[in-house]
Order: structure tokens, then sequence, then C-alpha cells
């Protein structure tokens, strides 16, 4: 059992530019966030032809717009 993953990896999907409004991100911040540049950031949202999000950037931007299908992000209480 150990390093089994518990579930399968999550298809990375088209929605860009939907999961990053939905995580209250501009552009500007989502590349930012990701550490990349603006321009590489618009490429992944791009109509036609759009440069892919690892699989990685791709949970992560779930996380950040709620819409996770196995994680959900918990605010840690201040101390």
């Amino acid at each position: 059992m150990g390093n089994q993953l518990l579930y399968r990896p999550i298809a990375v999907g088209s929605d860009v530019r939907e999961l990053r409004l939905a995580a209250g991100l501009s552009q500007e911040a989502a590349a930012e966030r990701f550490e990349l540049s603006l321009r590489v950031w618009q490429m992944k949202e791009a109509a036609k032809n759009p440069a892919p999000l690892s699989q990685g950037e791709y949970e992560l931007l779930l996380l950040l717009a709620g819409r996770h299908p196995h994680y959900a992000l918990v605010p840690q209480k201040k101390k």
C-alpha cells in the first residue's frame, strides 16, 4: 500500500480561464502565483492552441478555485 496513489490523476482540462476566475485571480496574479510571465500565462488561456498546464499546475488551480474532486483547501486558524 505505502506509496500507492489514493486517487487516479485528474485529466488536465481546457477550462483554465474559468478556473482562474473562480479562484478570484487576475491573469497577473495567476502568473505570479505560478511563477510564470504574464505572456506565458496568457498562452495557457489562449482559445486556439493553448499551452498546456502541468498536472501540478492544474491541480493547484482546481484547489484554488474550490473545484478539486478529491481535496479542499482549509484556512489555517490564526494563532
